[in-house]
């Protein structure tokens, strides 16, 4: 281990490529360039923008480059080689890798490496395509380019596989495999950069990986060869491994493993178990506290949510919600951690669900700075079933800490809901009229009637609230409803009646958005719990934003 503790390998990032050929998966191009510019300011050494001329989004992309600063980072655009009885100068690939040269330096070449797709997806003969490999290889260095390839299906072709990941027999295996071997031979007599083993089907074994890439290496120790991986069979991140332990210089993949089928190779998890292992140096020890921030970066710039169990990135990566973990944790923090989450910018998680117990209760209060003790832990859970067993606390710290300070007593009671009522109607012509009415007790000296219409019974609820708090917290005025969603909660097993969880989010200029929940077999009941668990944390950050009450009275208020 000590010889691959010290081996650099570079990144070679393909999310505007290979990782957009997947279904709803978009971004525009001030977002690709902003993410690049993350990219580079992490470390990554070469990032695939597309494929040359194929669409519009490379277009606006390639032209919206002139002036934009990356770095060290070199950018690539993915070409194929001249097409059977084409001219090398005439092919449009060529001619806009080489048009855009001066702002993407480096040129992906893609050569059919397996003798079965040379025959049947080019129709043309071995001899042919290895002339159409050399031309486009020469052609492109002529314009000053660094040309990498990509030898697709190489993995197959090694291993003797065909369509499906069947056997070829064995004349045939023997013959694609010497073909093989001459494509390679002609890439290290042209001096390519990197010679690039794919998976393309994401079919191999990391033995496989590891005899492949092992063997090139010592066959050919002065030539630089790099693996592009797929999880087509889980296993991607275990083949990149194999490939950079056998002597790999390159790995390809997608930041967030995106891609065709089931997706590219995932540097993120590439990069954080190996390099939090020795096993591989990708960035600077100084980079990489910045990996959780680049990944979450990257996944609000293709309009994704982190995946809760995603490796070394996601929010449950270093977490645990396991009442007898959590009690461990806290004897022994880092007990159920595999490294120190804050080397990738993370930081440990406790949960609160239906799993819990009294001790991630604890530590979850600890954390938000609303600590409990065991006898407070318990009355939280008393307090608090039907939120812990619909997962409330889960989407929610802002709902967990308000309730951890109503056991503290610690929340001031700036209004209380007495009472409330949705009226909520349609007709046959699909008309709808939503209105809400609340009776409001604020800082237990007045008490108003309010209501309020709206789109639907969250916005009509949050309406009749603030409308009267308003004039009370002007605050209020600076804070907005944004989204909300409703999710169903299987609770049979209790046997009890069907839950619903009220997800919402506000917002205010200036100010991070926060999100709370709700949880109740009332659809509109869990809203509200939510609507009051937002104003009251918008409330807590605003404290001394208020008007001053008179005496006890009753106002009565109404928005049409």
């Amino acid at each position: 281990m000590e010889e691959s503790s010290s081996r650099k390998v570079e990144l070679f990032d393909t999310s505007l490529r290979d990782g957009m050929q997947q279904p709803n998966l978009e971004i525009s191009v001030p977002n690709a360039i902003g993410l690049l510019q993350r990219m580079a300011g992490f470390g990554v050494q070469y990032a695939e923008i597309g494929f040359a001329g194929a669409n519009q989004f490379v277009a606006e992309l390639t032209g919206a480059l002139p002036g934009t600063d990356m770095g060290a980072m070199k950018l690539a655009l993915f070409g194929r080689t001249r097409g059977r009885g084409s001219k090398v100068a005439d092919w449009p690939d060529i001619k806009f890798i080489a048009r855009h040269k001066t702002q993407v330096p480096v040129a992906v070449v893609v050569i059919k490496s397996r003798m079965l797709d040379v025959t049947r997806s080019l129709e043309t003969t071995p001899e042919e395509n290895l002339l159409m490999a050399y031309e486009t290889v020469a052609c492109l260095r002529d314009h000053g380019l660094e040309v990498i390839v990509d030898l697709e299906h190489a993995m197959d072709a090694n291993c003797g596989r065909r369509e499906n990941g069947a056997e070829c027999d064995a004349d045939f295996s023997k013959r694609s495999l010497e073909y093989f071997r001459q494509v390679i031979e002609q890439c290290v007599r042209q001096q390519v950069s990197r010679i690039v083993v794919c998976d393309t089907t994401g079919g191999a074994s990391p033995e496989e990986v590891g005899e492949v890439i092992g063997g090139l290496t010592r066959a050919y120790p002065k030539v630089s060869f790099g693996f592009h991986g797929h999880t087509d069979r889980g296993l991607g991140v275990a083949n990149t491994r194999a490939a950079i332990l056998a002597g790999a210089v390159q790995v390809q993949g997608t930041l967030l493993g995106t891609g065709e089928r089931c997706g590219n190779v995932n540097l993120t998890t590439v990069i954080g178990s190996m390099q939090l292992r020795g096993e591989a140096e990708f960035v600077t020890a100084h980079s990489l506290p910045g990996l959780t921030s680049l990944a979450h970066s990257a996944y609000a710039a293709f309009g994704l949510e982190v995946p809760h169990g995603s490796p070394i990135v996601g929010r449950g990566a270093f977490g645990t919600w396991a009442g007898m973990h959590g009690s461990s944790e806290r004897k022994n923090p880092g007990a159920y951690l595999w490294c120190d989450p804050a080397k990738v910018g993370a930081n440990p998680t406790i949960g609160v669900n239906a799993q819990s117990g009294r001790a991630n209760i604890m530590l979850l209060s600890e954390a938000l700075g609303v600590p409990l003790d065991s006898s407070q832990a318990q009355a939280f859970l008393d307090a608090n079933h039907s939120m812990i067993e619909g997962g409330g606390f889960t989407v929610s710290e802002v709902s967990f800490r308000l309730a951890c300070m109503k056991i503290l007593k610690s929340l001031k009671n700036r209004f209380t809901v007495k009472s409330w009522k949705v009226l909520d109607e349609s007709d046959e012509t699909g008309n709808r009229f939503v209105q809400a009415t609340m009776s409001l007790s604020i800082d237990d000296s007045v008490v108003s009637v309010t209501t309020a219409d709206g789109a639907g019974p969250v916005d009509a609820l949050t309406k009749a609230m603030r409308q009267e708090l308003e004039n009370w917290h002007p605050a209020i005025t600076e804070m907005r409803l944004g989204t909300f969603s409703v999710t169903a909660i299987d609770v049979s097993a209790h046997d009890s009646a069907a839950h619903v969880r009220v997800t919402v989010s506000f917002h205010a200029d200036g100010h991070d958005p926060w999100i709370t929940a709700g949880v109740s077999s009332d659809l509109n009941q869990a809203a509200l719990m939510a609507i009051v668990d937002g104003f009251h944390y918008w409330l807590l950050k605003n404290p001394g934003n208020r008007m001053e009450l008179p005496e006890p009275i009753i106002r009565l208020s109404q928005q049409s």
